[in-house]
């Protein structure tokens, strides 16, 4: 069973100028604070990830990369990630599209939507509902925040 994840939050930059950061960012291998590039070809990133706050250390994901699109008035960043550690097969590997649109001439919105299939088949989708879904949440208002500062902070 697939289950779904999003967030969104607003950045004050008109939509080229946002489009921009976000492409030099995914060029540069500066897309969060903490990446670092993980290989030659293609946009492929190792970085940390987890909810803010948590008293976890964040887990090591690798996270792939499309280049960005225009489809209509939205750019659109497919992305895939998944964890490195060999526990990874207990956690799930995240599908999703990172989206940037116009609000206004001087502000867009940055949204991230994706999928996933909980490990473990039934026992996954109960541990899910129960609380993972939540850590998953959490993790991507993480992601888009460190996003932001690093499109905003360019």
């Amino acid at each position: 069973m697939n289950m779904f994840v999003e967030a969104e939050l607003s950045l004050p930059l008109a939509f080229d100028a946002a489009r921009q950061a976000l492409d030099d960012a995914m060029a540069d291998g500066g897309l969060v604070a903490e990446s670092r590039r993980a290989l030659d070809d293609g946009l492929v990133f190792v970085m940390p990830v987890g909810p803010r706050g948590s008293r976890k250390p964040a887990q090591e994901v690798v996270v792939r990369l499309l280049p960005g699109r225009l489809v209509g008035p939205i750019f659109i960043v497919p992305l895939r990630w998944e964890l490195v550690a060999s526990a990874g097969r207990l956690f799930p590997a995240l599908d999703a599209n990172l989206e940037l649109v116009a609000v206004d001439h001087l502000t867009s919105r940055l949204s991230i939507t994706g999928r996933y299939e909980p490990p473990l088949g039934r026992l996954g989708i109960v541990i899910d509902r129960a609380g993972m879904s939540k850590v998953a949440s959490a993790t991507m208002n993480a992601l888009l925040q460190e996003i932001s500062a690093r499109l905003v902070g360019r």
